[in-house]
């Protein structure tokens, strides 16, 4: 892996909530509240959390989906946020997504020659064979026929659907992709086809992914480094195995406690009581503090900063260190 491709700092989205006949702002809803991370070139970085938590909004905001409130965002040393509407729309392929739901994320009044085809035919200028050829190769690439080129996406399986829409990310030939919660809308033998396949992809093409989940199962096999987001911030981050075996904030050890396991003698028992805050009404100090069993009195005065506690594994609790 190389330098950093994606370069986030201090990004925070907030959204008004509007009253009134004038529907003026009473209030902001904090959906990202102050990130900041890098994404390596080659690597696969996990944003795992509870619904609700800010990662999917995150993303939209990386991917200038949706405007930030404030930050800076990198890709590859350009500014984004200096960017014309043209120019990041040249940008943009080389930022993909593939979303949750295959179904929805598909036109199902479309062939798939037309869907994955599309791009291409939009930013590369390809016409009739030379179009045809580049769509039957990005069908070869995900594990599907050319003849499928005909069919409409209510005739494939959810795990075939999600191999259209990783075929039509893959168009362009993009540097970045997200995959937001990309096996959480499949069975489970399709869950492993589809995970095996983006590591496939990755080796082939020096892909570099983003994957927001909240299945940790599906981030430690896939990711090599792991952010933990509660709140609207980030709580930990580090090397995906190091988190795993040494977490460090109560949080992250409550979710890993919850993963299912059939064995479960001798583990430690964390049962989480309430709900991520709402956004518009955020607790003062640690956002986690209510619902924390090591809870002091600084956590419920002083938000804790993210700090380094291990070589590359950062924490943000006052209970650390």
């Amino acid at each position: 892996m190389d330098g950093a491709l994606l370069e986030i700092r201090d990004v925070k989205k907030h959204f008004p909530i509007r009253a009134g006949l004038l529907s003026r702002p009473v209030g902001w809803i904090k959906a990202v509240d102050g990130v900041s991370l890098d994404v390596l070139t080659g690597e696969t970085f996990g944003v795992v959390g509870e619904s609700g938590c800010g990662k999917t909004t995150l993303m939209r905001v990386v991917l200038r989906i949706v405007r930030p409130t404030a930050g800076a965002i990198r890709f590859e040393g350009m500014d984004m946020m200096s960017l014309s509407e043209s120019d990041l729309g040249q940008l943009r392929k080389d930022m993909q997504i593939v979303y949750q739901d295959p179904y929805w994320s598909l036109n199902p009044r479309l062939m798939v020659r037309d869907i994955v085809g599309e791009p291409v035919s939009v930013h590369q200028r390809l016409r009739f064979s030379a179009l045809s050829d580049r769509v039957a190769g990005l069908l070869d690439l995900v594990g599907l026929q050319p003849e499928h080129v005909r069919r409409y996406p209510h005739e494939f399986s959810g795990g075939q659907r999600q191999r259209l829409a990783i075929a039509r990310a893959l168009a362009l030939n993009p540097k970045l992709v997200v995959l937001d919660e990309p096996t959480s809308a499949i069975d489970t033998l399709s869950q492993a086809q589809i995970l095996n396949l983006l590591r496939d992809l990755q080796d082939k093409m020096g892909l570099t992914y983003v994957l927001i989940s909240h299945d940790l199962g599906v981030v430690q096999y896939l990711s090599q480094r792991i952010a933990v987001m509660y709140a609207g911030r980030i709580v930990e981050t580090g090397p995906t195995e190091d988190v795993f075996d040494g977490c460090l904030h109560p949080y992250t050890r409550a979710l890993l406690a919850a993963i299912p396991t059939i064995d479960s003698a001798g583990r430690e028992q964390i049962v989480l009581e309430g709900n991520v805050p709402d956004p518009a009404r955020l607790p003062r100090g640690c956002r986690f503090h209510p619902r924390c069993q090591e809870s002091r009195d600084i956590c419920g005065e002083v938000e804790p900063e993210l700090v380094e506690v291990r070589p590359g594994h950062f924490a943000a609790c006052h209970m650390i260190g």
